[in-house]
């Protein structure tokens, strides 16, 4: 027999670096160190035409809806570059003169090339580690009732999350245009079946290996550092 134990790596793998963990919510993210994770695409007001005055006070209000967090949550702001083909069809537009059309024509076979054309993406990632649960139960018998007492500690992190990012949206809506990263369902199999994609997901995976499409999700999205 030959000992393979010396071929054998005993490192961690790529994978185990990863911090993923599994999704817990719609568009909901855990961490392997018990942190959540959440992400929206977002775009601002036409900044080339903004004053000076009103670019500070959309940067004002967003560091006062940011500064509402607290402490515990780490903000991460990403810009993306990808490739895009979109432009209207002839059916969609409208000219008055034959010259015009054939201009529209032209311009639209130099859009669709591929490779021609990018568009930019800006995302904002919100991760929020919990306190440990130790101090949080301590909290908890100090200053809670006996009913909130018996919630586990997961629910009970999940929830105040779940709020947390849910009044962050409202207010960013009022500043910017933006939109939550979600898991979206589409029937499979005829019907029979239904798959589900997660934006999120989506989105992490760009980050670290730069391909953008869909991820179907297992059955039990767990163990997402694999996939």
């Amino acid at each position: 027999m030959v000992a393979l134990k010396q071929f054998r790596r005993t490192g961690p793998g790529f994978s185990d670096l990863l911090p993923y963990a599994g999704l817990v919510d719609n568009g909901v993210l855990l961490l392997k160190d018990g942190s959540l994770m959440a992400g929206w695409y977002f775009a601002g007001p036409d900044s080339e035409s903004a004053t000076d005055v009103e670019r500070n006070e959309v940067s004002r209000q967003i560091n006062a809806i940011l500064a509402r967090l607290g402490s515990g949550w780490m903000i991460r702001v990403e810009a993306l570059r990808l490739p895009t083909t979109s432009y209207p069809t002839r059916e969609q537009s409208y000219f008055p003169d034959r010259v015009s059309v054939l201009i529209d024509d032209e311009r639209r076979q130099h859009f669709e090339a591929a490779n021609g054309h990018f568009e930019s993406q800006h995302a904002i990632i919100l991760t929020y580690r919990p306190p440990q649960p130790g101090r949080t139960r301590l909290t908890r018998y100090v200053y809670a009732d006996r009913a909130s007492r018996a919630e586990r500690f997961g629910d009970t992190a999940l929830a105040a999350f779940k709020t947390a990012i849910r009044e962050f949206e409202q207010y960013m809506t009022n500043v910017v245009s933006i939109r939550r990263m979600v898991t979206h369902e589409t029937p499979d199999r005829g019907g029979a079946r239904s798959a589900h994609y997660d934006e999120l997901l989506q989105f992490v995976r760009f980050c670290v290996v730069g391909e953008n499409h869909p991820v179907r999700l297992p059955d039990i999205p767990l163990y997402l550092d694999f996939w």
